[in-house]
């Protein structure tokens, strides 16, 4: 049975983001020895189908994190920018941009779930995947049949967090300005300049050209 659950969520993870992250989710469903599995099968973490592990959110678009941006705020505003000629190596028409004009203020801290803009969050560039315990989803805490532990100590405690960093992963539950327990982004890479933060080219086929520098004057390159 497969530890991760096999769902369109997955599929898309695995189609769509980068190198790193695919290997981490290989892994997973190897079961790797890096993870105590005898823990999470005594905390009741496997499912009646055999998954652990459930992936929340995998690659968004410029409006799909506008949306998340908007969670838990009123008053933000943007523009779209259509561009008729982007730069040297996006010359396909319409290039669409989006730009932060007002970030409002927020009203429900509880339901913030980011501070990236669209462009900015990794998640935009197949960079990124949220992944949960699924008996657990996300809290703060864990209520254990040995105690009580916070959910950054429990992914220490099983090693998800470790083979994480041994796939490049950076995770979220080790940030300090915003807790983010499903997140893992891929730290071998970074976000594009702004120039480049356009819908047509978040993907990580444009990342991997980007940084091996072979992008061209080619619109295909898009």
């Amino acid at each position: 049975m497969p530890i991760i659950r096999e769902d369109e969520m997955y599929a898309s993870a695995l189609a769509e983001c980068s190198e790193n992250i695919n290997q981490f989710l290989t892994l997973l469903n190897r079961k790797t020895p890096d993870i105590d599995w005898d823990r999470l099968k005594y905390d009741g973490c496997v499912q009646p189908d055999g998954s652990l592990f459930r992936v929340l959110s995998t690659v968004r678009t410029a409006q799909e994190q506008i949306a998340c941006f908007e969670m838990g705020r009123e008053g933000v505003e943007y523009n779209q920018n259509i561009l008729s000629t982007a730069d040297s190596y996006c010359l396909q028409v319409p290039a669409i941009q989006y730009e932060l004009v007002s970030a409002g203020r927020i009203v429900n801290e509880d339901d913030v779930a980011t501070n990236a803009w669209a462009g900015q969050s990794y998640h935009n560039w197949g960079l990124a995947i949220d992944l949960i315990l699924t008996k657990f989803g996300d809290p703060l805490y864990l209520d254990l049949k040995d105690g009580r532990i916070s959910m950054q100590d429990y992914y220490a405690l099983t090693g998800l967090s470790r083979l994480a960093l041994s796939c490049s992963l950076e995770w979220g539950g080790t940030w300090t300005s915003f807790l983010d327990f499903p997140h893992f982004q891929d730290a071998a890479y970074k976000i594009p300049p702004k120039p480049y933060h356009y819908d047509n080219n978040m993907n990580f086929r444009f990342i991997k050209r980007y940084f091996n520098s072979t992008l061209t004057n080619d619109p295909g390159d898009i």
